[in-house]
This record gives C-alpha cells, sequence and structure tokens, in this order.
C-alpha cells in the first residue's frame, strides 16, 4: 500500500520512477541555444537536479510570527509617510509650509530609494533579519528626531531628515514581501503571504489619514481660504502635532523592539522546492531583467497607475480642498478607501493561491474596475455629475479596492514570471519603477502656478494605461510549475512523487511527506 502523499495507489514501480525522474527537472542558470520564446532565451533552462536526493520540505508555525512583525513594520512606515497629508492646513499654520513642501515630505520616500536602490543587492534570504532589523531602526531614529524640541526652522529640517530615514525603510518593505512568502510559505500560501506583507503597508497609510485628524485640530478658513487664527490657536496645534510625533514613536520603538528580539532570516528547512534553489546574484539578476521583454510589459502595468496612485493619495487633502472638503473628511475618505482596498488584497491573495495560474485575467479586471471608478470620481469633482457624499465615498472606495488589491497579485505574477532571479531584485526593479512615476508626479506641484486641477487627470490616465500592457503580456508560471511537480525525502529514507495536497500540519508546522 502507497503511504501517505501518494496519489494513485495503483501505479507501478516503472511508472512512479518515471514520474519521479520527470519531477526532479528544475531551473538553473545555464542558457541553452535551442530556446524559443523570449522568455527561455533571457531566463534558465531545465536542467537536473544534481544532488542524489531532494531537500526536505516543511513549512512552520514560526513563519506567522516573521510575517506578523513584518507587518506591523509595514504599518509604522506608511502610517509615518502619510502623517502630513491629512494634517496639511494644520502644518501649513504651525510650520508655515506651501503645498508643494507638503508634497516633498512624501517625496523624500522616492528620493530615498534612488540614492539606496543599490542596497537591495544585499536583500536575499540570508540577509533577511539584517535588513528587516535596519530597516526597523531607521524608522524608530526618524520619528525620533521628529519629537526633538525646536524652532520652526530647525524642526522641518528634523522633519525632512525623519521623512527621508522613513523613505529609506520603504526600500525593504516594499522589495521584501515577495522574498518572505517565497522564503517561508509553502506553495499553496505564497500568493496569500505576499498580498498579507505588502498590504499592511497601505494599512499603515490608512492609519495616517485617521490618527493625524483625530489629534490634530484643522483650523477654520475664511471665505477667502485664509487661515484664521491667532497665537493661541497656532500653539494648541504644535501642541497636538507634538503629540501625535510621541505617539508615532513610541509605536515604531515598540516594533524595532520586538524584531529585535525574533526574526529569523530562514527556517532551518525550506517550504518549498524552489525556495530550495539558489537565485541568480545580482548582478546577472539585473541584467537578464532588462533583457526581459515580459517583464517591462508587467513591469510597467504596475509601477504606472501604482506610482502615480501613491502620489495621488499622498496628497488628498490638497487635491480635495478647493472643492471644500475639509482635512478631516478627506482623512476618512483615505481612510475607508486604503482599509478596503487591504481587505480586497486579502481576499484575493487567498483566491488566487486557490486559483493558481489566473493571476493576469485577474489583474485586468481589477484594473478595469480601477478605471471605471476614478473616471465617476474625476467627473464629479468638475461638476460633471453631482457632486454627493456617497458618490465620493463609494468612488473613491472603488478605486483604493482595485488598486491595492491588485498589487501582491502584480508582485507574485512577476516572481513567477523571473523565477530563479532572487525575489528581492525583481521585486526592487518594479519599486523603482514605481517611485520613479511617484516622484515625477509629486515634483510637478513644487513647479509656479501648475495647481493640482491636473492630478486626477493624470491618475486616471495612469490606471487606464496599465490594461492594453496587460493584454500583450504573456503569463508564465516557472516556479509554480517547478513546486506543483516537488519531491521530498521521508524518515526511511524512501523517496515518494507528492503534490500541493499532500501537506500535513505537524508541530513544527506544514511537513510535506
Amino acid at each position: 500500500m502507497p503511504g501517505p502523499g501518494w496519489e494513485g495507489g495503483d501505479r507501478s514501480t516503472d511508472d512512479k520512477q518515471m514520474l519521479l525522474a520527470q519531477k526532479r527537472k528544475v531551473y538553473n542558470a545555464v542558457p541553452t541555444a535551442s530556446s524559443t520564446s523570449e522568455q527561455d532565451a533571457v531566463l534558465p533552462t531545465a536542467t537536473v537536479l544534481p544532488s542524489a536526493s531532494p531537500p526536505q520540505i516543511i513549512a512552520y508555525h514560526r513563519r506567522w510570527w516573521v510575517v506578523g512583525t513584518f507587518c506591523l513594520l509595514g504599518i509604522a512606515q506608511g502610517a509615518v509617510w502619510n502623517c502630513w497629508g491629512p494634517i496639511s492646513d494644520s502644518a501649513k499654520l504651525v510650520y508655515g509650509w506651501t503645498d508643494g513642501k507638503i508634497a516633498m515630505l512624501a517625496n523624500w520616500g522616492c528620493i530615498a530609494f534612488f540614492v539606496f536602490a543599490p542596497g537591495l543587492m544585499y536583500i536575499n534570504a540570508d540577509r533577511l533579519r539584517l535588513s528587516v532589523v535596519l530597516t526597523a531602526l531607521l524608522i524608530a531614529v526618524g520619528t525620533g528626531l521628529r519629537c526633538i524640541p525646536a524652532s520652526t526652522g530647525i524642526a522641518t529640517i528634523l522633519i525632512n531628515i525623519g521623512q527621508f530615514l522613513n523613505g529609506i525603510a520603504g526600500i525593504m518593505l516594499m522589495a521584501a514581501p515577495p522574498l518572505i512568502s517565497s522564503t517561508w510559505f509553502p506553495p499553496n500560501q505564497r500568493t496569500t503571504a505576499t498580498a498579507i506583507s505588502s498590504i499592511f503597508n497601505y494599512v499603515g497609510t490608512s492609519v495616517g489619514y485617521l490618527i493625524g485628524p483625530l489629534f490634530v485640530s484643522q483650523p477654520h478658513l475664511t471665505p477667502n481660504s485664509t487661515l484664521q487664527y491667532n497665537d493661541t490657536v497656532v500653539e494648541d496645534i504644535s501642541g497636538q502635532i507634538m503629540k501625535l510625533m510621541y505617539v508615532e514613536c513610541g509605536y515604531c520603538t515598540a516594533v524595532f523592539l520586538a524584531i529585535l528580539i525574533y526574526f529569523p532570516s530562514k527556517p532551518p528547512t525550506p517550504p518549498s522546492l524552489s525556495a530550495a534553489m539558489n537565485r541568480l546574484d545580482f548582478r546577472t539578476g539585473v541584467k537578464k531583467l532588462f533583457r526581459h521583454g515580459q517583464f517591462w510589459l508587467v513591469c510597467l502595468a504596475y509601477c504606472v497607475p501604482g506610482g502615480v496612485i501613491g502620489g495621488w493619495t499622498a496628497v488628498l487633502d490638497v487635491i480635495l480642498s478647493p472643492h471644500g472638503i475639509s482635512q478631516i473628511d478627506a482623512g476618512w475618505l483615505g481612510f475607508y478607501g486604503n482599509i478596503a482596498g487591504c481587505a480586497m488584497g486579502l481576499l484575493l491573495g487567498r483566491f488566487a493561491d486557490y486559483f493558481a495560474g489566473h493571476l493576469r485575467l485577474i489583474i485586468v479586471v481589477m484594473m478595469s474596475c480601477a478605471t471605471g471608478a476614478l473616471t465617476w470620481f474625476t467627473i464629479m469633482l468638475y461638476g460633471a455629475l453631482p457632486l454627493t457624499q456617497v458618490s465620493l465615498y463609494i468612488s473613491f472606495i472603488l478605486t483604493m479596492v482595485s488598486v491595492n488589491a491588485s498589487v501582491p497579485l502584480f508582485l507574485e505574477l512577476v516572481m513567477e514570471t523571473t523565477y530563479p532571479i532572487e525575489e528581492a531584485v525583481s521585486a526592487g526593479v518594479m519599486t523603482w519603477g514605481n517611485n520613479v512615476f511617484a516622484l515625477i508626479f509629486l515634483f510637478v506641484p513644487l513647479l509656479p502656478n501648475v495647481g493640482v486641477r491636473w492630478m486626477n487627470w493624470a491618475a486616471l490616465g495612469g490606471v487606464a494605461c496599465s490594461i492594453p500592457l496587460l493584454c500583450v503580456f504573456r503569463e508564465n508560471y516557472r516556479r509554480l510549475h517547478l513546486d506543483t511537480g516537488a519531491v521530498t525525502q521521508t524518515h526511511d529514507d524512501n523517496e515518494r512523487v507528492i503534490n500541493d495536497d499532500s501537506i500535513v500540519e505537524g508541530r513544527k508546522g506544514y511537513q510535506r511527506i
């Protein structure tokens, strides 16, 4: 009788040996001249696993601690990044800032990425703990600098430095989710894990929309939109802003300590066969990505809407203020939109794990919904349709649900397409492109007499352009095809063919047997 994990107990020994030989094929770093497709010409082709027996495949319960603490860190970084947009009117009053300076605070994240992008070459499974600890330390130090009492001029400098440090931390938080999922999670949970670890950075953005207006009062506006204030009002609002700085610093410090106490780089044994395989080095991986046309199609489809929408939401209060919408209402709008998008992202991630191999179709549907919802939102603001609170909320929430929920699916689609290039390299290049478009979007308000009317139309165009790019993209699930034919070794040293259904929950976690 076949033991656990066998499929088809009546198979002959020869059939089993033939299947075993077929399922031992894996990707290595040797391209061949006989490749007929663009992807085969650029990426490694199949060969035979050099070792006599495949690695043991185990997924440990501790993976949930790893992804959970990483999510808490993502919340911290997102909340700090989105700290000033929701309280822009109050910040202008206390510090004398302009709309351009408010946008610049969010833009430091994009600038930091360009300066420290080479650091991505050090992000891999072996250095995961070091990278995450340094990320948490940067956020804690950055929020600590904002808590130093100082004059308006010095405080502005410290705040900008803090936002810059937080921006450096964002590099890791945007590039690492696929690496964490592939290092710690089995194939039938990878998209879910990527969704969890990437979506919670947007939860942090939502928290920024919520806690900012709750801690900081909005100054009153006169009919000509000038701030009405006296020294007492300025002092009160300044104290409220400092209280917000203390709360965020305390939370970020607590998360740093939790990660410092325990955050291992990788499990003792891999959760999948693809996780056990060596990846290409940074330089080779980048070279192959630049020659990979299909990667650039899906990369642009992700970066253009992601970057533009990221910049758009960072200055949502600035965009809505000319239409008579207060920073409190804008804050709640951003909060509900991001939370709904995060919830849908988690559901879609789990759905995609159950229906593997259909990522492109799901993403096209979501981006089409985002285009329709953002069209509705934009034409309402400019008078083509009646502007009501219900319509405003529905259109914005639908936009954020569609865009944010697509992020983990984009990441997983790229990881499948570019395997065995290091996950952090592929995700890092996508993050670089995302920041390019966010940087452009947030730099434009610094130009004189530009205004904000163009922002909604730019966001709409950015979302819509992803659809034709996805339609011509060709899917290739290299990593999934490898893992669905994975092999492991039992305790009695008898090799058995397994699939995704042969996973048993043991004391150490999921174990393939």
